[in-house]
């Protein structure tokens, strides 16, 4: 017995005991459970969408139970806790689901009357406008089948609606898009949570029948007047590109920067600068937070007497407000004024601002009012920047606290040495952990990577701190006096520096690499091990490398390609040749898709260089391809004599109906009205086909296919050639002028 409390003892107090470290790790987490609140939600969610088909409401409900009384059993217990959390996710997302649910259009049209209020309306690319609207009336299509509201793609030549006008046009309208390829981006799904059930593009002049003088409307044609009219002013006193982005960091109007500068800001990793997030909510909230203290700490009576810190925290709070109606940037931007919104009322009530909880806090505030943001590329990648920043700046701020006592015995000289060289090397520092945490996601939803983004955002943050946004905050402020003159040339001037260094950066080579896409398991694991390094305190932070190391094990095993894709609508094919790249068919059509395709694979080659590969070999209306010992023919002219002899795989535009049933693998037009876009795996015994409905699964958001014999009105008279040709057209307008469609949205 004497024996055995000697060994448990000396266990317990060697410093290599494993016992020990567990213990000790264990000890050290006390108190951190709701730390871990945003990840298990953001898990509870993911499941969520992960299930092939919608779970009835009776599951919700069992749920819910079953987490009351896990609580009520255990309710201080952590891992219970988590579990609740994990489960209220699911059931939080799926009460969202319920409720945005409503009729989506199931079939193109022709042109058809509509007539509705308008909801909203952002500036697109080229001249173009959308719109949601809010329909009335839609001809040949009863109310009860009547999405609640559209995206319209509307010319400016056809007239440019407010919101609150109600409206009348014609235009063709189309179901929600599905995905470019199996597994894809769902661009459908997300228009579906914002209440949008279709698409469309407005055809006619616009008529307005009447306008709604509702305070929300008002209010809303009062913020649109006073972005274009600070954005003319913006314009008055700058030019060219750097007032277009001056604008769009000002009003968070965009439509007017040029396409190589977009490329060029995308390919040295500053984009992010163009989209009013988290980064310029900080700089202008807490711009106005110090600029308010240090002028009430000039009066010894009111430094003295009131709590200026909390009167500089208001401040900040309603310019972050007004910041955030005046860009009207959509979520993201709404997310980033949730976050500092935290932490300034973590002022007002004398707690520290900046910390993992108030992270928390905000995230989880997100989460409840929007839960498919956790699958949403912007909020993941803010998120994450933000907690490797916080966690970085608590580890910072106790090294510091335990080192200060040693910093009094130097000379001032070399402690302003040492001061400067910490601010550089915490710049570059800061600047490496946000851009490391958010590439996480960016490889997945976008599968690039800037790998010289910490040069280019080392050097053009201080510009954009010191000379760009604090002169916007200084030229808005002084607008109303006509004085934003000097202000915005000084922010002019520091764009002109960001641009050029941009365009220095850009021209490095293999300075935007393109990543392919990798594995669900594989982001998973590595966006988890990198969120519990940051949460995880103490011994056991290093756990969180192990799934890391899980995930680049996965990433370096790959996941099966597909030999062959079909477009949606027939319209192109790509084969994989033997070394791993893309060979489309034609070089001219659905380029947009074989873009997507060539990305998601990982290669930098367009669409036309693509098709120059060897592969196929095509004739009129024809195309032939061999791959993996399989004979492969793409038919695009129904009219034309078919030889069905040796076709091992046969792709056709048109309805083969029982032509060539002798040919093992065919995929026609009707197998791709039902199921979108195929992916073909050649494989032993029988080859595997994968659509893009497969991949969805029964969801509320997935449009099924009705056929033309059970459409109502002039939704039966869209001819296949019409669809195909007006699909594409949406697709350029709504897609195409987006080049972060899936990120910034």
């Amino acid at each position: 017995m004497v024996a055995e409390a000697v060994r448990q003892q000396d266990a317990e107090t060697n410093p290599l005991s494993l016992w020990r470290w567990v213990r000790e790790g264990a000890s050290a987490q006390e108190g951190r459970t709701f730390l871990w609140a945003p990840l298990f939600l953001t898990l509870g969610i993911w499941s969520y969408f992960a299930l092939d088909t919608e779970p009835v409401a009776g599951v919700a409900i069992a749920l819910v139970l079953a987490v009351i009384g896990l609580v009520w059993v255990a309710p201080r217990s952590s891992p219970a806790l988590l579990a609740a959390l994990m489960v209220f996710g699911f059931v939080l997302v799926k009460a969202r689901a319920d409720w945005a649910s409503g009729p989506l259009l199931h079939a193109s049209t022709a042109n058809v009357e509509i007539s509705g209020t308008v909801e909203h309306v952002d500036k697109g690319a080229a001249r173009r406008f959308d719109i949601i609207l809010s329909p009335g009336v839609i001809e040949g299509l009863p109310p009860g089948q009547m999405p609640h509201r559209l995206r319209l793609s509307v010319s400016e030549k056809l007239g440019v609606p407010l919101a609150g006008q109600r409206i009348t046009f014609k235009a063709r309208l189309f179901p929600l898009p599905s995905p470019v390829e199996p597994g894809g981006f769902d661009y459908g799904r997300k228009l579906w949570f914002d209440g949008i059930g279709g698409t469309g593009r407005v055809t006619s002049v616009i008529s307005v029948l009447s306008t709604d003088q509702s305070l929300d409307y008002v209010f809303l044609r009062t913020m649109t007047g006073l972005r274009t009219a600070m954005g003319a002013r913006i314009h008055d006193s700058l030019s060219g590109t750097s007032a277009s982005i001056a604008e769009a960091l000002i009003t968070g109007e965009r439509a007017t920067i040029p396409r190589d500068v977009n490329q060029s800001l995308m390919t040295s990793g500053l984009f992010h600068v163009l989209s009013i997030s988290g980064l310029h909510m900080w700089m202008v909230a807490g711009g106005v937070f110090f600029a308010v203290r240090g002028l009430l700490a000039l009066s010894p009576v009111l430094a003295l007497r009131f709590p200026i810190k909390k009167f500089a925290a208001v401040a900040a709070l309603l310019m972050g407000f007004f910041y955030m109606l005046l860009a009207d940037s959509g979520v993201a931007t709404d997310r980033s004024f949730i976050m500092i919104a935290v932490v300034f009322f973590a002022v007002l009530v004398d707690r520290p601002a900046l910390s993992s909880r108030n992270l928390a806090i905000a995230a989880v505030t997100i989460l409840v009012m929007k839960p498919e943001s956790a699958i949403d590329a912007s909020f993941q990648m803010s998120f994450l920047a933000v907690l490797g920043l916080v966690a970085f700046y608590e580890y910072w701020s106790r090294r510091s606290r335990d080192d200060r006592h040693h910093n009094g015995h130097h000379p001032w000289g070399y402690q302003l040495i040492r001061r400067a060289g910490l601010s550089v090397f915490l710049a570059l520092v800061t600047t490496t952990v946000a851009g490391g945490m958010s590439s996480i996601p960016a490889v997945y939803h976008f599968g690039r990577l800037a790998p010289y983004s910490i040069i280019s955002n080392g050097l053009a943050f201080p510009v954009i701190g010191v000379l760009v946004m604090p002169m916007a905050l200084l030229s808005a402020i002084l607008m109303p006096l006509g004085l934003e003159g000097p202000p915005l040339w000084v922010m002019g001037q520091g764009l002109h520096l960001v641009l050029l260094i941009s365009d220095w950066v850009a021209q490095f080579p293999d300075a935007m690499v393109i990543v392919a896409r990798p594995g669900e398991l594989a982001m998973l694991l590595l966006g988890i091990g990198a969120t519990a390094t940051c949460l995880l305190a103490g011994s056991l932070r290093w756990l969180g490398v192990l799934p890391v190391v899980l995930s680049l094990a996965l990433m370096t095993m790959g996941r099966p390609h597909p030999d062959l894709l079909v477009e949606r609508f027939g319209a192109n094919v790509a084969i994989r040749s033997a070394d791993g790249r893309l060979v489309p068919a034609i070089a001219r059509k659905s380029r947009f898709v074989i873009g997507r395709w060539l990305q998601s694979n990982g290669e930098e080659s367009t669409p036309a260089e693509a098709a120059k590969r060897q592969g196929w070999t095509c004739t009129a209306g024809r195309c032939n391809a061999t791959v993996r010992n399989q004979r492969i023919v793409y038919l695009m002219d129904e009219h034309q004599a078919i030889d069905c002899a040796g076709i091992d795989i046969l792709v056709a535009s048109f309805p083969l109906r029982g032509a060539c049933g002798a040919v093992p693998t065919r995929i026609d037009r009707f197998d791709l009205w039902r199921g979108g876009a195929h992916a073909l795996f050649i494989e032993e015994g029988a080859n595997r086909i994968v659509t893009s409905r497969q991949a969805q699964g029964r969801r509320p958001w997935v449009v099924v296919p009705v056929p033309r014999k059970n459409r109502v009105g002039a939704f039966r008279g869209a001819a296949r050639s019409s669809l195909v040709k007006l699909s594409k057209s949406i697709e350029r307008v709504v897609l195409a002028g987006r080049p972060m469609l899936n990120s910034t949205q």
